[in-house]
Protein backbone atom coordinates (compact mmCIF):
# COMPACT_ATOMS: atom_id res chain seq x y z
CA UNK A 1 0.00 0.00 0.00
CA UNK A 2 1.13 3.47 -0.92
CA UNK A 3 2.14 6.08 1.96
CA UNK A 4 -0.58 8.36 0.88
CA UNK A 5 -3.16 5.21 0.93
CA UNK A 6 -2.41 4.85 4.27
CA UNK A 7 -2.78 7.91 5.62
CA UNK A 8 -6.22 7.90 3.83
CA UNK A 9 -7.01 4.62 5.51
CA UNK A 10 -6.22 5.71 8.98
CA UNK A 11 -7.56 9.39 8.63
CA UNK A 12 -10.84 7.39 7.44
CA UNK A 13 -10.70 5.19 10.25
CA UNK A 14 -9.93 7.66 12.83
CA UNK A 15 -12.89 9.89 11.81
CA UNK A 16 -15.63 7.35 11.80
CA UNK A 17 -14.28 5.95 14.85
CA UNK A 18 -14.24 9.69 17.00
CA UNK A 19 -17.74 10.67 15.08
CA UNK A 20 -19.32 7.15 16.59
CA UNK A 21 -17.88 8.12 20.35
CA UNK A 22 -18.76 11.98 19.93
CA UNK A 23 -21.84 11.80 19.33
CA UNK A 24 -23.48 8.86 21.56
CA UNK A 25 -26.23 8.83 19.09
CA UNK A 26 -28.47 11.56 19.78
CA UNK A 27 -29.82 13.62 17.44
CA UNK A 28 -30.67 16.81 17.23
CA UNK A 29 -34.20 18.05 17.62
CA UNK A 30 -35.25 20.66 15.26
CA UNK A 31 -37.09 23.58 17.87
CA UNK A 32 -39.84 25.64 16.50
CA UNK A 33 -38.96 28.61 14.49
CA UNK A 34 -41.33 31.68 15.00
CA UNK A 35 -42.00 34.53 12.80
CA UNK A 36 -40.99 37.82 14.14
CA UNK A 37 -42.72 41.06 12.66
CA UNK A 38 -42.09 44.68 13.57
CA UNK A 39 -43.19 47.71 12.50
CA UNK A 40 -45.65 49.94 11.03
CA UNK A 41 -47.06 49.18 7.43
CA UNK A 42 -47.95 53.21 6.98
CA UNK A 43 -44.83 54.40 7.31
CA UNK A 44 -41.62 54.52 5.85
CA UNK A 45 -39.73 55.84 8.87
CA UNK A 46 -36.94 53.95 9.79
CA UNK A 47 -34.35 54.06 12.48
CA UNK A 48 -30.78 53.24 11.41
CA UNK A 49 -27.41 53.09 13.32
CA UNK A 50 -23.91 51.98 12.31
CA UNK A 51 -20.48 51.52 14.08
CA UNK A 52 -17.26 50.24 12.43
CA UNK A 53 -13.92 49.40 13.39
CA UNK A 54 -10.32 48.57 12.37
CA UNK A 55 -9.65 44.74 12.63
CA UNK A 56 -6.68 44.10 11.12
CA UNK A 57 -3.50 42.69 13.79
CA UNK A 58 -0.68 45.24 13.78
CA UNK A 59 1.33 42.76 15.50
CA UNK A 60 2.00 40.11 12.44
CA UNK A 61 5.70 40.90 12.33
CA UNK A 62 6.32 39.23 15.93
CA UNK A 63 3.42 36.80 16.33
CA UNK A 64 2.33 34.59 13.74
CA UNK A 65 -1.37 34.61 12.29
CA UNK A 66 -1.87 31.93 9.35
CA UNK A 67 -3.47 33.18 6.58
CA UNK A 68 -6.92 31.80 5.40
CA UNK A 69 -7.98 30.52 2.48
CA UNK A 70 -5.36 29.04 0.02
CA UNK A 71 -2.83 26.83 1.68
CA UNK A 72 -2.17 25.64 5.21
CA UNK A 73 0.89 27.20 7.39
CA UNK A 74 1.25 30.48 5.28
CA UNK A 75 1.84 32.86 7.90
CA UNK A 76 0.89 36.54 6.97
CA UNK A 77 3.76 38.83 5.89
CA UNK A 78 2.97 42.04 5.65
CA UNK A 79 -0.46 44.17 5.34
CA UNK A 80 -2.25 45.23 1.83
CA UNK A 81 -5.26 47.25 3.26
CA UNK A 82 -7.27 47.04 6.68
CA UNK A 83 -9.64 44.39 7.85
CA UNK A 84 -12.94 45.66 9.00
CA UNK A 85 -16.14 44.80 10.74
CA UNK A 86 -19.16 46.81 10.94
CA UNK A 87 -22.45 46.52 12.25
CA UNK A 88 -25.76 47.82 11.69
CA UNK A 89 -28.84 48.50 13.66
CA UNK A 90 -32.45 48.90 12.01
CA UNK A 91 -35.77 49.41 13.42
CA UNK A 92 -39.33 50.75 12.60
CA UNK A 93 -39.11 53.51 14.83
CA UNK A 94 -40.85 50.84 17.51
CA UNK A 95 -38.99 49.18 20.55
CA UNK A 96 -38.15 46.34 18.33
CA UNK A 97 -35.31 45.88 15.58
CA UNK A 98 -32.51 44.00 14.22
CA UNK A 99 -28.84 43.85 14.39
CA UNK A 100 -26.70 42.74 10.95
CA UNK A 101 -22.87 42.34 10.87
CA UNK A 102 -20.56 42.27 8.46
CA UNK A 103 -16.56 41.40 9.10
CA UNK A 104 -14.26 40.90 6.68
CA UNK A 105 -12.85 37.35 7.62
CA UNK A 106 -12.72 34.21 6.09
CA UNK A 107 -15.42 32.79 8.14
CA UNK A 108 -17.19 32.19 11.68
CA UNK A 109 -18.77 28.79 12.95
CA UNK A 110 -22.51 28.61 14.26
CA UNK A 111 -20.68 27.79 17.61
CA UNK A 112 -18.88 30.89 17.62
CA UNK A 113 -22.03 33.25 16.34
CA UNK A 114 -24.00 32.07 19.08
CA UNK A 115 -21.60 32.52 21.69
CA UNK A 116 -21.14 36.26 20.61
CA UNK A 117 -24.89 36.09 20.79
CA UNK A 118 -25.04 34.91 24.28
CA UNK A 119 -22.93 37.89 25.10
CA UNK A 120 -25.34 40.00 23.85
CA UNK A 121 -28.48 38.69 25.90
CA UNK A 122 -28.89 41.91 28.03
CA UNK A 123 -28.20 44.08 25.25
CA UNK A 124 -31.11 42.23 23.41
CA UNK A 125 -33.42 42.64 26.76
CA UNK A 126 -32.62 46.29 27.61
CA UNK A 127 -33.02 47.47 23.81
CA UNK A 128 -35.54 44.91 22.31
CA UNK A 129 -33.11 43.24 19.54
CA UNK A 130 -35.22 40.48 18.09
CA UNK A 131 -31.97 39.08 15.73
CA UNK A 132 -28.45 39.22 15.03
CA UNK A 133 -26.74 38.00 12.04
CA UNK A 134 -23.17 37.79 11.72
CA UNK A 135 -22.00 38.01 7.82
CA UNK A 136 -18.41 37.21 7.19
CA UNK A 137 -17.13 39.00 3.75
CA UNK A 138 -14.94 35.56 3.03
CA UNK A 139 -11.40 37.36 1.93
CA UNK A 140 -8.95 35.15 1.82
CA UNK A 141 -6.61 37.03 2.23
CA UNK A 142 -7.13 37.34 5.72
CA UNK A 143 -6.64 35.44 9.24
CA UNK A 144 -7.73 32.07 9.75
CA UNK A 145 -10.81 31.80 11.96
CA UNK A 146 -11.91 28.91 11.42
CA UNK A 147 -8.84 26.60 12.03
CA UNK A 148 -8.38 25.27 8.66
CA UNK A 149 -4.63 26.52 7.30
CA UNK A 150 -2.90 26.17 10.36
CA UNK A 151 0.14 23.76 11.43
CA UNK A 152 -1.78 20.71 11.05
CA UNK A 153 -3.19 19.02 13.16
CA UNK A 154 -3.44 22.27 15.74
CA UNK A 155 -5.93 24.70 14.74
CA UNK A 156 -4.95 27.59 12.83
CA UNK A 157 -6.91 30.08 14.52
CA UNK A 158 -5.10 32.54 17.05
CA UNK A 159 -7.18 32.80 20.74
CA UNK A 160 -6.23 35.80 21.21
CA UNK A 161 -7.65 37.02 18.00
CA UNK A 162 -10.77 35.16 18.46
CA UNK A 163 -11.34 36.92 21.18
CA UNK A 164 -10.99 40.56 20.17
CA UNK A 165 -13.48 39.51 17.48
CA UNK A 166 -15.71 38.48 19.61
CA UNK A 167 -15.65 41.63 21.97
CA UNK A 168 -15.62 43.82 19.04
CA UNK A 169 -18.86 42.66 17.33
CA UNK A 170 -20.22 43.28 20.77
CA UNK A 171 -19.14 46.55 21.35
CA UNK A 172 -20.28 47.37 17.46
CA UNK A 173 -23.62 46.27 18.06
CA UNK A 174 -24.18 48.27 21.09
CA UNK A 175 -22.72 51.25 19.86
CA UNK A 176 -24.79 50.77 16.44
CA UNK A 177 -28.14 50.91 18.42
CA UNK A 178 -26.43 53.82 20.46
CA UNK A 179 -25.58 55.75 16.76
CA UNK A 180 -29.18 54.87 15.65
CA UNK A 181 -30.81 58.12 13.62
CA UNK A 182 -34.57 58.31 12.23
CA UNK A 183 -34.54 58.19 8.11
CA UNK A 184 -36.12 56.43 4.52
CA UNK A 185 -34.52 53.31 3.25
CA UNK A 186 -34.60 52.47 -0.14
CA UNK A 187 -33.90 49.29 -2.50
CA UNK A 188 -32.55 49.20 -5.62
CA UNK A 189 -30.47 46.65 -7.73
CA UNK A 190 -28.63 46.74 -11.09
CA UNK A 191 -27.05 43.90 -13.21
CA UNK A 192 -23.34 43.91 -13.53
CA UNK A 193 -22.20 40.91 -15.55
CA UNK A 194 -18.70 42.58 -16.36
CA UNK A 195 -17.92 42.59 -13.14
CA UNK A 196 -18.20 38.41 -12.55
CA UNK A 197 -16.20 35.74 -13.63
CA UNK A 198 -18.09 32.13 -13.59
CA UNK A 199 -15.20 29.53 -13.99
CA UNK A 200 -16.70 25.81 -13.69
CA UNK A 201 -19.54 24.23 -15.32
CA UNK A 202 -22.35 24.70 -15.73
CA UNK A 203 -21.43 28.57 -16.16
CA UNK A 204 -24.73 30.25 -14.96
CA UNK A 205 -24.56 33.13 -12.77
CA UNK A 206 -27.14 36.03 -11.25
CA UNK A 207 -24.93 38.87 -11.37
CA UNK A 208 -27.24 41.44 -9.59
CA UNK A 209 -25.35 44.08 -6.97
CA UNK A 210 -28.21 44.76 -4.45
CA UNK A 211 -28.12 47.96 -2.48
CA UNK A 212 -30.30 48.77 0.89
CA UNK A 213 -29.40 52.88 1.35
CA UNK A 214 -30.55 54.61 4.18
CA UNK A 215 -30.90 58.59 4.44
CA UNK A 216 -31.14 60.18 7.56
CA UNK A 217 -33.44 62.78 8.38
CA UNK A 218 -30.45 65.31 9.46
CA UNK A 219 -28.71 64.93 6.36
CA UNK A 220 -25.30 62.93 7.80
CA UNK A 221 -23.93 60.41 5.94
CA UNK A 222 -25.60 57.43 4.43
CA UNK A 223 -25.84 54.06 5.13
CA UNK A 224 -25.36 51.52 2.32
CA UNK A 225 -25.52 47.69 2.53
CA UNK A 226 -24.37 46.28 -0.54
CA UNK A 227 -24.53 42.18 -2.01
CA UNK A 228 -22.65 40.93 -5.26
CA UNK A 229 -21.84 37.14 -5.96
CA UNK A 230 -18.27 37.63 -6.08
CA UNK A 231 -15.79 35.44 -4.19
CA UNK A 232 -12.79 37.90 -1.95
CA UNK A 233 -10.12 35.24 -3.81
CA UNK A 234 -8.93 37.56 -6.18
CA UNK A 235 -4.94 38.16 -4.68
CA UNK A 236 -4.58 34.34 -5.48
CA UNK A 237 -2.63 31.67 -3.17
CA UNK A 238 1.08 33.25 -3.64
CA UNK A 239 0.02 36.14 -1.67
CA UNK A 240 0.88 36.18 1.98
CA UNK A 241 -0.57 40.08 2.51
CA UNK A 242 -3.73 41.06 4.61
CA UNK A 243 -6.15 42.67 2.72
CA UNK A 244 -10.08 42.47 2.38
CA UNK A 245 -9.96 41.52 -1.03
CA UNK A 246 -12.29 43.65 -3.52
CA UNK A 247 -14.71 44.86 -0.95
CA UNK A 248 -11.74 47.43 0.54
CA UNK A 249 -11.73 49.06 -2.85
CA UNK A 250 -15.06 48.92 -3.29
CA UNK A 251 -15.87 50.84 -0.28
CA UNK A 252 -13.01 53.25 -0.79
CA UNK A 253 -14.32 54.41 -4.01
CA UNK A 254 -17.94 54.96 -2.74
CA UNK A 255 -16.20 57.16 -0.21
CA UNK A 256 -14.48 58.98 -3.06
CA UNK A 257 -17.29 60.11 -4.00
CA UNK A 258 -19.68 60.16 -1.29
CA UNK A 259 -19.14 60.10 2.64
CA UNK A 260 -20.66 56.57 3.04
CA UNK A 261 -21.01 54.24 5.75
CA UNK A 262 -21.03 50.88 3.50
CA UNK A 263 -21.70 47.24 4.94
CA UNK A 264 -21.11 44.49 2.58
CA UNK A 265 -22.30 40.60 2.18
CA UNK A 266 -21.02 37.90 -0.64
CA UNK A 267 -23.97 36.43 -2.29
CA UNK A 268 -23.92 33.07 -3.97
CA UNK A 269 -20.47 32.79 -4.63
CA UNK A 270 -19.57 29.36 -5.81
CA UNK A 271 -16.87 29.37 -8.67
CA UNK A 272 -17.56 32.79 -9.05
CA UNK A 273 -14.99 35.40 -8.63
CA UNK A 274 -14.81 39.57 -9.54
CA UNK A 275 -14.86 39.99 -13.21
CA UNK A 276 -11.30 39.62 -15.09
CA UNK A 277 -11.00 43.51 -15.46
CA UNK A 278 -7.07 43.02 -15.00
CA UNK A 279 -4.74 40.18 -15.42
CA UNK A 280 -2.51 41.09 -12.09
CA UNK A 281 -4.28 39.65 -9.02
CA UNK A 282 -3.18 43.05 -7.15
CA UNK A 283 -4.89 45.50 -10.06
CA UNK A 284 -8.05 43.34 -10.52
CA UNK A 285 -8.43 43.46 -6.54
CA UNK A 286 -8.22 47.23 -6.43
CA UNK A 287 -9.95 47.84 -9.85
CA UNK A 288 -12.57 45.28 -9.32
CA UNK A 289 -13.80 46.70 -6.37
CA UNK A 290 -13.48 49.99 -7.27
CA UNK A 291 -15.42 49.44 -10.56
CA UNK A 292 -18.27 47.17 -8.26
CA UNK A 293 -18.33 51.00 -6.06
CA UNK A 294 -18.30 53.22 -9.14
CA UNK A 295 -21.79 50.47 -10.32
CA UNK A 296 -23.58 51.45 -7.05
CA UNK A 297 -24.48 54.61 -8.02
CA UNK A 298 -25.97 53.69 -11.22
CA UNK A 299 -28.91 52.15 -9.27
CA UNK A 300 -31.78 54.11 -10.46
CA UNK A 301 -34.76 51.64 -10.07
CA UNK A 302 -34.86 52.28 -6.32
CA UNK A 303 -38.13 51.75 -4.28
CA UNK A 304 -39.00 53.68 -0.73
CA UNK A 305 -39.58 50.79 1.74
CA UNK A 306 -42.39 50.73 4.39
CA UNK A 307 -41.03 49.87 7.98
CA UNK A 308 -41.52 46.60 8.23
CA UNK A 309 -39.53 43.73 9.06
CA UNK A 310 -40.20 40.17 9.30
CA UNK A 311 -37.57 37.21 10.74
CA UNK A 312 -37.74 33.92 10.98
CA UNK A 313 -34.46 31.96 12.18
CA UNK A 314 -34.43 28.05 11.35
CA UNK A 315 -32.27 25.89 12.77
CA UNK A 316 -31.58 22.39 11.04
CA UNK A 317 -28.86 19.64 10.69
CA UNK A 318 -25.96 19.61 7.90
CA UNK A 319 -25.65 15.59 7.04
CA UNK A 320 -21.50 15.40 7.34
CA UNK A 321 -20.50 12.65 4.89
CA UNK A 322 -16.95 14.81 4.42
CA UNK A 323 -15.03 12.35 6.99
CA UNK A 324 -12.06 15.03 6.91
CA UNK A 325 -14.35 17.54 8.18
CA UNK A 326 -15.75 15.65 10.63
CA UNK A 327 -12.05 14.50 11.81
CA UNK A 328 -11.29 18.47 11.60
CA UNK A 329 -14.07 19.00 14.25
CA UNK A 330 -13.21 16.16 16.52
CA UNK A 331 -10.01 17.53 16.98
CA UNK A 332 -10.65 20.87 17.79
CA UNK A 333 -9.23 22.02 14.64
CA UNK A 334 -12.35 24.05 13.95
CA UNK A 335 -15.58 24.40 16.46
CA UNK A 336 -18.49 22.92 15.08
CA UNK A 337 -22.28 22.26 16.82
CA UNK A 338 -22.19 18.26 16.66
CA UNK A 339 -24.82 16.18 16.62
CA UNK A 340 -25.91 12.30 15.18
CA UNK A 341 -26.91 12.68 11.38
CA UNK A 342 -27.83 10.14 9.27
CA UNK A 343 -24.71 10.61 7.29
CA UNK A 344 -21.44 8.32 6.42
CA UNK A 345 -20.21 9.48 9.26
CA UNK A 346 -23.11 9.08 11.97
CA UNK A 347 -22.58 13.13 12.53
CA UNK A 348 -23.99 16.23 11.05
CA UNK A 349 -23.49 20.00 12.30
CA UNK A 350 -26.26 21.79 13.75
CA UNK A 351 -26.79 24.92 11.36
CA UNK A 352 -29.07 28.24 10.26
CA UNK A 353 -30.91 29.66 7.69
CA UNK A 354 -32.64 32.99 8.12
CA UNK A 355 -35.37 35.17 6.38
CA UNK A 356 -35.55 38.27 6.49
CA UNK A 357 -37.99 40.50 5.21
CA UNK A 358 -37.33 44.19 5.27
CA UNK A 359 -40.05 46.10 3.73
CA UNK A 360 -41.20 44.15 1.07
CA UNK A 361 -37.30 42.95 -0.34
CA UNK A 362 -36.46 38.88 0.98
CA UNK A 363 -33.18 38.35 2.14
CA UNK A 364 -32.15 34.39 2.56
CA UNK A 365 -28.76 34.20 4.94
CA UNK A 366 -27.01 31.32 3.73
CA UNK A 367 -24.19 29.09 6.39
CA UNK A 368 -21.52 29.14 3.39
CA UNK A 369 -20.77 29.12 -0.39
CA UNK A 370 -23.93 28.36 -2.23
CA UNK A 371 -23.54 27.63 -5.95
CA UNK A 372 -25.99 29.97 -8.04
CA UNK A 373 -28.05 27.19 -9.65
CA UNK A 374 -29.33 26.32 -6.19
CA UNK A 375 -30.57 29.63 -5.75
CA UNK A 376 -31.74 30.87 -8.92
CA UNK A 377 -34.21 28.95 -11.53
CA UNK A 378 -32.27 28.36 -14.86
CA UNK A 379 -28.93 27.10 -13.96
CA UNK A 380 -29.18 23.23 -13.69
CA UNK A 381 -27.55 21.12 -16.61
CA UNK A 382 -29.30 18.10 -18.03
CA UNK A 383 -28.32 14.71 -18.38
CA UNK A 384 -26.55 15.29 -22.00
CA UNK A 385 -24.38 18.10 -20.14
CA UNK A 386 -24.42 17.70 -16.39
CA UNK A 387 -21.07 16.47 -15.07
CA UNK A 388 -22.38 12.69 -13.90
CA UNK A 389 -24.84 12.79 -16.40
CA UNK A 390 -28.41 12.54 -14.35
CA UNK A 391 -31.22 15.32 -15.01
CA UNK A 392 -31.58 18.23 -13.84
CA UNK A 393 -34.68 17.41 -11.41
CA UNK A 394 -32.57 15.14 -9.11
CA UNK A 395 -31.23 18.56 -7.68
CA UNK A 396 -33.29 20.96 -5.40
CA UNK A 397 -35.61 23.40 -5.87
CA UNK A 398 -34.16 26.61 -6.72
CA UNK A 399 -34.62 28.58 -3.40
CA UNK A 400 -36.19 31.60 -5.32
CA UNK A 401 -38.86 29.15 -6.50
CA UNK A 402 -39.78 28.35 -3.02
CA UNK A 403 -40.19 31.67 -2.08
CA UNK A 404 -41.62 32.92 -5.23
CA UNK A 405 -38.96 35.42 -6.13
CA UNK A 406 -36.20 35.62 -8.89
CA UNK A 407 -34.69 38.60 -7.18
CA UNK A 408 -34.36 37.31 -3.83
CA UNK A 409 -31.07 38.21 -1.94
CA UNK A 410 -28.77 36.02 -0.51
CA UNK A 411 -26.08 36.51 2.74
CA UNK A 412 -23.51 34.13 2.23
CA UNK A 413 -21.49 32.69 4.63
CA UNK A 414 -23.57 34.41 7.28
CA UNK A 415 -24.57 32.68 11.05
CA UNK A 416 -22.12 29.57 9.78
CA UNK A 417 -19.27 28.60 7.43
CA UNK A 418 -19.81 25.15 6.39
CA UNK A 419 -18.44 25.17 2.88
CA UNK A 420 -19.81 24.98 -0.35
CA UNK A 421 -23.37 23.47 -1.47
CA UNK A 422 -23.15 21.94 -5.14
CA UNK A 423 -26.41 20.76 -6.94
CA UNK A 424 -26.51 16.89 -6.82
CA UNK A 425 -26.09 15.82 -10.63
CA UNK A 426 -22.72 18.08 -10.74
CA UNK A 427 -21.35 16.77 -7.70
CA UNK A 428 -18.51 14.44 -8.56
CA UNK A 429 -15.46 12.72 -5.56
CA UNK A 430 -12.30 11.34 -6.23
CA UNK A 431 -13.50 7.54 -6.24
CA UNK A 432 -10.42 5.94 -4.81
CA UNK A 433 -9.64 9.18 -1.97
CA UNK A 434 -13.10 10.91 -1.72
CA UNK A 435 -12.79 14.38 0.18
CA UNK A 436 -8.67 13.86 -0.18
CA UNK A 437 -8.51 14.22 -3.51
CA UNK A 438 -10.15 16.30 -6.08
CA UNK A 439 -12.45 14.31 -8.55
CA UNK A 440 -12.80 14.33 -12.46
CA UNK A 441 -16.37 14.41 -13.83
CA UNK A 442 -16.76 12.38 -17.51
CA UNK A 443 -15.55 14.55 -19.84
CA UNK A 444 -12.37 15.12 -17.64
CA UNK A 445 -12.94 18.17 -15.42
CA UNK A 446 -11.31 18.64 -12.12
CA UNK A 447 -14.54 19.14 -8.99
CA UNK A 448 -12.66 21.45 -6.28
CA UNK A 449 -15.41 22.34 -4.39
CA UNK A 450 -16.81 19.15 -3.65
CA UNK A 451 -13.46 18.51 -1.12
CA UNK A 452 -14.54 21.33 0.93
CA UNK A 453 -18.43 20.38 1.41
CA UNK A 454 -20.05 18.90 4.24
CA UNK A 455 -21.63 16.25 1.24
CA UNK A 456 -23.72 16.08 -1.50
CA UNK A 457 -27.32 16.59 0.61
CA UNK A 458 -26.25 19.78 1.56
CA UNK A 459 -28.47 21.46 -0.73
CA UNK A 460 -31.48 19.21 0.28
CA UNK A 461 -31.02 19.97 3.83
CA UNK A 462 -31.00 23.86 3.24
CA UNK A 463 -33.86 23.56 0.63
CA UNK A 464 -35.98 21.26 3.35
CA UNK A 465 -35.06 24.05 6.45
CA UNK A 466 -35.86 27.14 3.53
CA UNK A 467 -39.36 24.57 3.05
CA UNK A 468 -40.20 24.90 7.09
CA UNK A 469 -39.42 29.05 6.82
CA UNK A 470 -42.08 29.30 3.96
CA UNK A 471 -44.11 27.33 5.27
CA UNK A 472 -44.38 29.63 9.39
CA UNK A 473 -44.69 32.58 6.85
CA UNK A 474 -47.47 30.69 4.93
CA UNK A 475 -49.33 29.66 8.73
CA UNK A 476 -49.73 33.55 9.10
Amino acid sequence: MKPADTLYSFAHNLALKKAVKDQNGVFYELPDAHKITMGNPDSCKFNVGFASCDITPTNYKTHPYWMAGYKIAKRITGILDPLTASAMWIDCGTNEGIVLVSCDLIGLTGYEVNEIRASLSQFCKNTGCKHITVSCTHTHAGVDTMGYWGVLPKSGKDKAYMIRIKNVIKSLCEEAYANRKSGEMFYGFIDAPELLHRWRAPYFSKAVLHRFRFVPDDGSAETWYLNFPAHPNTLGGRNKLLSADYPCYMRREINRHQKVNVMYAVSAIGATDIGKVADDNVERTILGGSKLGLKAFEINNERKLNAEITVVSQNFVLPVDNFVLSLANSLGIFSGRRCAADSETKTGLISEVTYFNIGGTQILTMPGEMFPELVWSGGYEGEETSSTGERADVNPTPLSEIFGDENIMIFGVTNDMAGYAVARNDYVLDTEMPYFNRGKDRFGRNHYHETNSCGINTGDAIESACRRIKSILDAG
